[in-house]
């Protein structure tokens, strides 16, 4: 009885405590989101994050898995599971120490984004944690533009204390070993590794299917700097979400011209005449690079990130945890995981276009930016995309933009 007394006194010390709790969590998520690249020995510093927000649910009582998601990851451990023993038996070249890792790994990440999906919407902070989230991207964002200016000034800032753990080479901020354009890259390891993080706040900012309102600003903000990393891959997607959102307010009526939005156009058209030798260098004289095929870096983002598929083994894969890195998780899955997985996969992001299009779209070539599933990054992306995606099923209304307001609960998605 003891026991049990001091139990409900800690459950309700913590019920009292629970927006003390909320902050942590939630500061904890957004923070590991912006450290994905730091490593301390062989581990992201996202990792060890990862494990004080597991800490914090378990102590502070949130930490929940229900019933259904419970068969779910059982179905999908299983599989991973399946195929690394099948590996065993039919692949020479799998290694089990590797595969086991990768199992562990995969095992980790999906414990702890259940319990924060469960947490955040049983407690009902989406808006918080979008917030949060935005906030930290403003914090990378200024941190990057005094980097950038520190670059610049030839020694006369400090910056280097911002990449303690993670690169400090010319290539990973210099365009083309020109030292003359400085890319913006903060505390990520490459431009187009920031450019992935703002590209996913941009994007739960315009297409979050719950509601969640945040201040234009902080969207201008973020695009802005996005216009900054002078990564081509980047600044697509970030223009992509821009029309994405435009054509959507134009068929909903949304869109108003008001003072506001002069002030950002002549903001923006000031930056591209600013800024127009590097827009031409770094984006149009590249695109035709591109098309000439001088510049390989789409072709290897598309075509030879599949170059790592073993025929022999396209339905098992080589084994979870067995490609080199490449840049499209598609052919990551197939790789790695075979034919049962990237299809899978496949119809995992089709489902994501008939409940919420645009964010669907986005989720998709999002992609093909960076790759590695088993990098905490990719799931973090996944637990946004469940949390956001939909509050209220609204598959007529990305197929019918009359029917605005159809409901059907999807909380359980995870």
């Amino acid at each position: 009885m003891e026991e049990i007394s001091i139990l409900t006194k800690w459950l309700d010390f913590n019920k009292k405590n629970s927006r003390f709790w909320s902050n942590i969590i939630l500061f904890l998520m957004s923070i590991s989101f912006v450290v994905t690249d730091w490593m301390i020995v062989i581990f992201t510093v996202s990792d060890y994050i990862f494990a004080l927000v597991g800490i914090s649910l378990f102590i502070s009582g949130n930490y929940k898995i229900k019933r259904r998601q419970l068969l779910w990851i059982l179905l999908i451990l299983g599989v991973i599971a399946a195929n690394i023993v099948m590996n065993v038996y039919n692949n020479e070249a799998f290694v089990l120490k590797t595969g086991t890792a990768a199992f562990i790994r995969v095992s980790y990440y999906v414990a702890i984004i259940v319990g924060v999906y469960n947490y955040v919407k049983d407690q009902h902070l989406e808006t918080r944690f979008l917030k949060t989230l935005n906030i930290i991207a403003i914090i990378v964002c200024f941190i990057g533009i005094y980097i950038t200016i520190a670059l610049y000034s030839e020694g006369q800032l400090p910056y280097e204390f911002f990449w303690k753990f993670t690169r400090t080479d010319l290539a990973s901020f210099v365009f083309k070993e020109n030292t003359a354009l400085i890319r913006t890259r903060s505390i990520f390891s490459e431009p187009a590794y920031l450019g992935y993080f703002l590209n996913v706040i941009l994007t739960m900012n315009y297409f979050n299917g719950v509601h969640v309102k945040i201040n234009k600003s902080f969207s201008v903000i973020i695009s802005l700097t996005l216009l900054l990393t002078f990564s081509y891959s980047a600044i697509g997607i970030m223009l992509m979400i821009q029309f994405l959102n435009l054509v959507y307010k134009i068929r909903l009526k949304k869109f108003k011209w008001t003072n506001k939005t002069t002030v950002y156009v002549l903001l923006l058209v000031g930056i591209i005449m600013f800024s127009w030798d590097f827009i031409d260098e770094t984006l149009i004289k590249r695109t035709a690079y591109i098309i000439s095929g001088e510049d390989i870096s789409a072709y290897n983002r598309i075509i030879s990130s599949w170059s790592h598929i073993n025929s022999e083994h396209i339905f098992l894969g080589n084994g979870i945890g067995h490609t080199p890195n490449v840049w499209n998780i598609y052919a990551y899955i197939l790789s790695d995981l075979g034919l049962i997985a990237f299809i899978l996969s496949c119809l995992f992001s089709l489902y994501l276009l008939l409940i919420n299009f645009r964010l669907g779209m986005i989720f998709i070539v999002l992609n093909f930016q960076k790759g590695g599933y088993l990098n905490p990054a990719f799931s973090i992306l996944l637990l946004l995309i469940f949390i956001y995606i939909e509050d209220k099923n609204q598959l007529s209304r990305s197929l019918n933009p009359k029917a605005i307001n159809s409901n059907c609960d999807t909380r359980n998605l995870i």
